[in-house]
């Protein structure tokens, strides 16, 4: 887990990203979501919301905002 970690802080190649990062993505393109909103567009499990975010905040692409759970998008890795 350690390794994954250092190497997501150096950010995600867009070849890395999973279907439901994509999901994530797209949403956060749309402007700040809270997870629980984030469950409720994309239909993912609140779970793999919370694993996926966490793993996008470590790469650097999206940055937790607000301690109630609010997040946006700070440089989505599908763009070149």
């Amino acid at each position: 887990m350690t390794m994954f970690v250092e190497k997501a802080s150096e950010g995600m190649k867009p070849e890395e990203l999973l279907a439901s990062d994509r999901q994530i993505l797209d949403a956060l393109i749309e402007g700040r979501c809270t997870p629980a909103f984030l469950v409720d567009i994309t239909g993912l499990s609140k779970p793999t919301i919370h694993n996926r975010l966490n793993i996008l905040v470590a790469a650097g692409h999206v940055e937790k905002i607000h301690t109630s759970g609010l997040y946006e998008l700070v440089d989505d890795p599908r763009k070149e």
